[in-house]
């Protein structure tokens, strides 16, 4: 479908995009926001198409609203400065609400603009298209410009992970790459707020010490060769930072502010345009039932493991009502469900346990209900949540991994599977016992168990169990 002022505004995207994407990489003083971790990896999948025409060339990019997958798209559009190279930004969102189109409406409008047919350009061509999923076609969209010439790239962002894998095919995954965008780092949130250097070879060490050795005492040595340089790092920083980074300091947006109430009602938008936005798009809830969608947050945010009885009973809702919505925020990225450890059958009978994917969505919940001893009373559930977080990012690049609870009572927050092995993980807020892993440990006869709390690092032979600090636990 052709249209004169699609085609006037896709004109004046072209020249005026350098200038409107600039304010989304800088702060109000005009100084370049710092670029994520995940910018080097983006960058250099585009250089690498351009020096070599090397795939992956559609490279999606999903994530919870909030984490910064529109300012990474705009660094990336600004760091390609090759006169050979034509490059467009747009907003599918913007452009699905303003002209009632789709991608391939945009697409044939653009052919009229550049003045040829994209079969016909001769040199690169690389899209970058914001909130891709506003198109219900967005899958078969990409695969078509994939086949139609060797001369495209696309990078794209849109809705959660979750949600956009479910809508593409064996044929269509086997053209687009996925990379996740994940909420901030502590190392990152450093970074960002006051330009401490990373230790990502550190970070490296933590991380493969913790998935891939053979016993307890293999992870001890491992860090502790490290320990010196983890130390280092933390001497001139002030321990609150954590508490901040929990509160607030996982979204991008929120790393300039230090009105933490601010930060926090900035948060609650977010989840507010997810609830009524995102989900809406891919389930077909009615409003009373939107609005019962907040309230589970809220209930949840009590707690970590779910009661279908007692939540449909509260919310008055019918139970398979119920397991769509706790589906819906799963699939959007505000929760993560971690299921019972064992077989189907008895992941089917026991409660799964409901986490927020960053502690700070737990917060902007729980500071709603209180403020005095908000932190201390909580602090337990949230250092949960962001080492759920950590294990949701570091996980699924390896590949074979699952992530389960002890469902049992005292038992391990965590159970990370790999193949046939298991390792058991509990997370406390404050000192914690080998003895509080004993029973999970005689159940799954892990290949070693890990606490993670404010313990200093330690090894213990007898229970074949390692103490890890969560200041070290934070620079994976």
């Amino acid at each position: 479908m052709k249209n004169i002022e699609l085609q006037e505004y896709i004109q004046t995207q072209i020249v005026q995009a350098p200038k409107r994407l600039k304010s989304l990489t800088s702060d109000i003083l005009g100084n370049n926001l710092f670029k994520r971790d995940v910018f080097l990896s983006l960058q250099k999948y585009m250089n690498d198409y351009l020096e070599k025409r090397s795939d992956p060339r559609i490279i999606v990019m999903p994530g919870l609203r909030g984490t910064g997958k529109t300012t990474l798209l705009a660094q990336l559009f600004l760091s390609l400065h090759e006169e050979s190279v034509s490059k467009i930004y747009l907003s599918i969102d913007e452009l699905v609400r303003r002209f009632d189109v789709d991608l391939w409406d945009i697409m044939e409008n653009y052919e009229v603009v550049i003045g040829k047919h994209i079969e016909e350009i001769d040199t690169p061509l690389i899209l970058f298209l914001d909130e891709i999923h506003y198109d219900e076609k967005w899958a078969i969209f990409l695969k078509t410009m994939y086949d139609k010439s060797t001369k495209v790239m696309i990078f794209c962002t849109g809705s959660s992970s979750l949600l956009l894998r479910e809508q593409i095919n064996a044929d269509v995954a086997r053209r687009v790459f996925f990379i996740d965008i994940y909420p901030v780092s502590f190392s990152e949130y450093m970074l960002f707020r006051h330009n401490k250097r990373r230790e990502e070879e550190v970070g490296q060490v933590i991380e493969e010490a913790i998935l891939y050795s053979e016993n307890a005492g293999e992870v001890y040595n491992k860090i502790q060769k490290v320990e010196s340089r983890i130390k280092n790092y933390w001497l001139d920083i002030d321990r609150f930072e954590i508490q901040k980074y929990i509160k607030y300091g996982t979204f991008p947006f929120t790393l300039r502010s230090e009105n933490e109430f601010l930060a926090v009602d900035f948060i609650s938008q977010i989840v507010n345009k997810v609830i009524r936005t995102d989900i809406p798009q891919f389930y077909r809830f009615e409003n009373e039932t939107l609005n019962r969608i907040d309230r589970v947050l809220y209930l949840i945010s009590e707690t970590l493991g779910v009661s279908m009885i007692k939540l449909s009973e509260s919310l008055e809702v019918k139970p398979d009502t119920l397991r769509l919505m706790l589906k819906s925020l799963e699939s959007s990225g505000l929760v993560l469900r971690v299921p019972p450890h064992g077989s189907h059958f008895r992941q089917v009978k026991k409660p799964s346990k409901y986490l927020f994917t960053t502690p700070s969505l737990r917060f902007s919940y729980l500071s709603s209900r209180e403020s005095i001893g908000l932190f201390d009373n909580y602090q337990g559930s949230m250092f949960e949540d962001l080492v759920g977080m950590y294990l949701n990012r570091i996980l699924p690049q390896f590949g074979n991994f699952a992530l389960t609870y002890d469902v049992s009572e005292g038992g391990a927050d965590f159970i990370v599977t790999r193949g046939s092995t298991d390792v058991v993980i509990e997370v406390g807020a404050g000192q914690k016992g080998y003895r509080q892993i004993i029973s999970t440990a005689q159940k799954v006869n892990p290949k070693y168990s890990i606490i993670i709390s404010k313990d200093d690092l330690d090894y213990s032979k007898e229970f074949n169990a390692i103490k890890i600090p969560l200041e070290y636990f934070l620079l994976i």
